[in-house]
């Protein structure tokens, strides 16, 4: 999938999210981002990326513009290409944004998608009473599956630790194999770790999904629905909401 070039894209349909107004806080054209997912549909991490970003008040602006123009969408959804709380000023952003939707599309929910691994940061964990849906990624719950799908210098423990700091949150989930039987995590051992390392961070519930576009490693495959219907009602039996998007 090629790079958003803007700051504002769509309003485009979203499995998960219906009609979706996306935000682009990265360098245009350029993927920023401190993973590396073997399935990313915005294909390798290139390190390092010393672009400038876009300014909070160009971001602020592109957002209000597009809702003037279109203002009936489901969500205005802070993603683009790579992890959004990445940009230096994402704080004055989420509240830029949170006013922007309040005058122009106060029926629309404002969502991040995130992979989690700034929560360190205290002005992101503050700016993150402004979203409605806080999506964060959990894909494996052991350190070798996790290498595989992630390949991230933060470690799984650090992750989980900070994803349980937080509360109020969804865990998204992406389900993969491999054609060489390398990555999956899909296998029992594979999904009774995440499910452990589900109910350690307790999140509010978890979004269960599979590859919809190309990925960066191209051996990727879908995983079936029966799949991830049975993953599903593993965390249901849980006390968890489950949500199943193939």
């Amino acid at each position: 999938m090629d790079l958003q070039a803007g700051i504002v894209y769509g309003p485009v349909h979203s499995r998960r999210l219906g009609r979706s107004l996306g935000v682009n806080l990265a360098p245009a054209g350029f993927k920023t981002c401190n993973f590396n997912c073997s399935y990313c549909q915005y294909g390798w991490t290139k390190f390092p990326d010393t672009r400038d970003w876009p300014r909070p008040a160009d971001i602020v602006d592109a957002v209000d513009q597009a809702l003037a123009a279109t203002p009936d969408v489901d969500h205005i959804t802070v993603a683009g290409n790579g992890e959004p709380t990445m940009h230096p000023a994402f704080a004055p952003i989420a509240e830029g944004l949170f006013h922007v939707r309040a005058l122009r599309a106060p029926h629309a929910k404002l969502a991040l998608l995130s992979n989690g691994s700034t929560l360190s940061r205290l002005d992101v964990v503050y700016s993150l009473a402004r979203f409605d849906v806080r999506s964060m990624k959990l894909d494996a719950g052991d350190a070798t599956t996790f290498r595989l799908m992630i390949a991230s210098g933060l470690s799984l423990g650090r992750l989980l630790a900070n994803l349980r700091s937080i509360g109020q949150l969804t865990l998204q989930s992406m389900f993969v194999q491999d054609d060489e039987g390398v990555i999956d995590n899909t296998t029992p051992r594979a999904v009774d770790a995440w499910l452990e390392a589900i109910t350690r961070v307790e999140p509010q519930s978890v979004d269960v999904y599979t590859i919809a576009r190309a990925t960066a490693n191209p051996s990727l495959r879908k995983v079936p629905l029966a799949t991830l219907d049975a993953i599903a009602l593993r965390v249901t039996g849980l006390g968890i909401p489950a949500r199943v998007f193939a």
